[in-house]
């Protein structure tokens, strides 16, 4: 209370009824704030909520429709192989669901096919599968534990030889006993040895009958033609053979036709009749 001069009564402090009245109004202007918050978040949880299990429904009617079943599957790049043998090995994947199918998992299908070295796929809408394939280069045959099989340029087993295999490559021998990394390292070796030939010395590759490789310090190459088996380096398999091929009129008139003829030696070439004990040497 205050009292002002000349006022017998004492007057009311309106500062007081200000603070008073401040309070009431700050209690609604919060009330009405939280109300409006909680009206909000009541909003988004519930358009949250709506878009959830509609998307939902989006998801498990695209998932289960029939209309996005894989119908098709096109194959492309195919020559020594067939698109309908790659389908074949792809067969599982029709009537599957088109977006739930993994292409990784397509590709890696793909490569069943002895042909196909790795593929790629593509979708194409409503149900088709693309598939483009790289195939195998057959570079020998191998005899591996008994049976002929094929394999390509990198040394990787394709299958058996036969009607749908090529048969007419040198054969990789002396192959016995191995098995596992082993036997995929001495197939890479020869097929790269091959390859390196047919790179020098291309004609004289081509009649290569076949490449031994049972001793780990020598390959040893007989002809079609017949004639001395050629014990070559594995790790310069053209050591020498420019010299022995310029040299082959005038060691057959002067010798003879030798059994082995040695080129693993540097600068020497080495007749040998059987055995390891060498005839004549030329430079």
């Amino acid at each position: 209370m205050t009292y002002d001069e000349g006022t017998p009564y004492p007057q009311p402090d309106r500062r007081y009824w200000r603070r008073r009245v401040n309070r009431h109004v700050r209690k609604a202007r919060r009330t009405r704030v939280l109300l409006r918050v909680a009206g909000i978040l009541f909003a988004n949880v519930l358009l949250g909520t709506l878009l959830f299990f509609t998307g939902a429904t989006v998801v498990r009617h695209v998932t289960t429709s029939r209309e996005l079943a894989v119908k098709d599957i096109v194959v492309e790049g195919t020559s020594r192989t067939s698109p309908d043998a790659v389908r074949a090995v792809l067969r599982e994947f029709i009537g599957k669901n088109f977006l739930e199918i993994s292409l990784e998992d397509v590709a890696a299908a793909a490569t069943r096919d002895p042909w196909v070295k790795e593929a790629s796929v593509k979708r194409l809408l409503p149900g088709t599968l693309r598939v483009i394939v790289a195939e195998r280069t057959p570079a020998a045959l191998a005899l591996v534990r008994g049976s002929i099989v094929v394999v390509d340029d990198r040394g990787v087993v394709m299958g058996p030889a036969g009607p749908a295999m090529p048969f007419d490559l040198p054969v990789i021998t002396g192959l016995d006993g191995r098995a596992g990394p082993a036997l995929a390292e001495a197939l890479s070796t020869g097929v790269t040895l091959l390859l390196d030939l047919a790179a020098s010395h291309a004609a004289w590759a081509r009649g290569i009958s076949e490449i031994d490789m049972r001793l780990p310090d020598r390959v040893a190459v007989t002809l079609t033609t017949g004639g001395p088996t050629i014990l070559l380096d594995p790790t310069r398999v053209d050591r020498n053979l420019d010299a022995y091929l310029k040299l082959q009129p005038l060691i057959a008139r002067k010798v003879g036709l030798p059994t082995r003829v040695d080129l693993r030696w540097d600068r020497r070439i080495a007749l040998l009749p059987g055995g390891d004990a060498p005839l004549t040497e030329s430079e």
